[in-house]
């Protein structure tokens, strides 16, 4: 499992952004980040997204929490907004399907 985080911000707030994200905690040994990734839309605006997994199978509350933190020093960024999911691999959901299928209250 993975989380991925997206935010977004204009670009009038992109020097704000850049200095917090400058500012940043070097993440953990056991916190793997592919990206960030910026693509641009067609307003100017900045698109950030970038992918989490952590050394467990399963994604805790504290990881999600440790990675909410992360994000909410870009509070004060005007036009600042984010949002982080956990996703799952086709391994990890076929299995997750297998074992709700065999459970007793699937029957």
């Amino acid at each position: 499992m993975i989380l991925i985080a997206r935010a977004s911000f204009p670009r009038s707030s992109l020097k704000e952004a850049i200095k917090i994200f400058s500012q940043l905690p070097k993440l953990p040994a056991t916190v793997k980040r592919s990206g960030p990734f910026f693509p641009i839309d067609d307003k100017g605006n900045f698109n950030y997204i970038s992918f989490f997994k952590f050394n467990e199978q399963q994604i805790t509350v504290e990881q999600k929490k440790f990675l909410q933190k992360r994000f909410d020093v870009f509070a004060g960024v005007p036009g600042f907004t984010s949002s982080i999911e956990n996703w799952m691999s086709m391994e990890e959901t076929l299995e997750l399907l297998k074992k709700k299928k065999d459970s007793p209250q699937s029957g």
